[in-house]
């Protein structure tokens, strides 16, 4: 048994070493961001290892930028099954747990059309398409109407219970989601975390490093947005947490819940573990720009991820640190093809990349470099 859980270790992590070694470069990044249609970029794409394969036709130069963005949003999902193949069925079950969180995400973006009439029903039927939902009947939660059709998708598949109560509550109470999404993240937490317990030694520690910081992270994020846009009251507030801890244990994060007003929460926030996702310290820095610090979060996953691969050691935590640097790189192409569409600035949008990439350019124009 033991041999055959180091030859899956092996193999996994020989191939995710491959596959990281086909992500976009720094110069594809500058190349990418100079082009002056989406079109381009499309074409530019289909020459890579990391996108050829994938985006397929006879003119990638006419391609929508919804279409570009359909095909590239599901690549991360297609390369999680291939690894699969290598390994037995607890660490499989692992990777399918990190897909899992996908389909939450699809959850969440059919209660926002409910909600809010933000999004697309059709681009989400291109997604389930290309990689079947695991979490809900597919059907039933793309035709869903109301909070209640959502419940009904997804009876008899795990995430019922996790949702039944916040969905109900948001029903009287108006649509509120505020306590579905946290209950959506809590889901997939909780059960990659628990996967990542019964795996021994660096393995298990590779995995409980890169989601108990993740973890962290959207409990900060979560305490922060419920104090500052929400006038939620400390105990609120840190009742939103997950149930898992990493770095951040209970004392800490009430610490940061039950500070006296929103500029001495975002000092403790800046002198924490996770400072640097909050900017420099100062006594005017009162604020912190939403945007920046979502694409800073994400600096933390990317520098985490690329840790693991320099520790060395093999696991399926090499894969999902593979999987998540795949992730953001996805994120930075959907920055990219946005400013390209629509002719943003593009020294501006750089500053929102989250691949190191952009220091160069943030370095000749003075900015603060984000630390190694």
């Amino acid at each position: 048994m033991y041999l055959l859980a180091a030859g899956e270790r092996a193999a996994v992590t020989a191939k995710a070493r491959v596959f990281r070694g086909r992500l976009l470069a720094p110069e594809d990044y500058s190349r990418i961001l100079a082009m002056e249609s989406v079109g381009e970029v499309a074409t530019y794409l289909t020459r890579t290892e990391a996108y050829g394969r994938y985006i397929t036709g006879p003119s990638p130069e006419t391609i929508h930028r919804v279409d570009l963005e359909a095909i590239i949003t599901t690549i991360h999902l297609l390369e999680e099954i291939p690894f699969c193949r290598y390994l037995g069925p607890e660490r499989a079950a692992l990777l399918r747990a990190w897909g899992e969180r996908f389909d939450v995400d699809l959850v969440r973006r059919v209660l926002n059309i409910i909600t809010a009439g933000a999004g697309s029903r059709e681009g989400l039927r291109r997604r389930i398409a290309s990689v079947p939902i695991t979490v809900a009947d597919g059907e039933k939660l793309l035709a869903a109407k109301t909070l209640r059709d959502v419940l009904e998708a997804m009876k008899g598949y795990p995430i019922y219970d996790v949702l039944e109560e916040p969905l109900k509550r948001a029903e009287k109470q108006g649509g509120s989601l505020f306590r579905v999404k946290m209950a959506l993240d809590s889901f997939f937490m909780t059960n990659i975390l628990s996967g990542g317990r019964k795996l021994p030694g660096s393995e298990g520690r590779g995995v409980r490093h890169i989601f108990g910081i993740r973890a962290d992270l959207i409990n900060l994020y979560w305490i922060y947005r419920g104090r500052r846009f929400f006038s939620m009251s400390p105990e609120e507030a840190l009742g939103l947490t997950l149930p898992v801890r990493y770095r951040l244990k209970f004392d800490g994060l009430s610490e940061i819940a039950f500070a006296p007003d929103i500029p001495s929460m975002i000092k403790l926030l800046r002198e924490g573990p996770y400072g640097e996702a909050f900017g420099e310290l100062g006594e005017d820095a009162a604020e912190v720009d939403e945007m920046a610090l979502e694409h800073n979060l994400y600096r933390i996953l990317f520098k985490i991820s690329e840790a693991v691969f320099r520790s060395g050691a093999s696991g399926v935590h090499a894969v999902l640190a593979y999987l998540t640097l795949r992730e953001l790189e996805v994120k930075d192409l959907f920055t990219i093809i946005e400013c390209v569409r629509y002719g943003y600035d593009r020294d501006k949008t750089r500053e929102f990349l989250i691949h190191p990439s952009r220091l160069s350019a943030a370095g000749r124009e003075g900015r603060s470099q984000w630390p190694s």
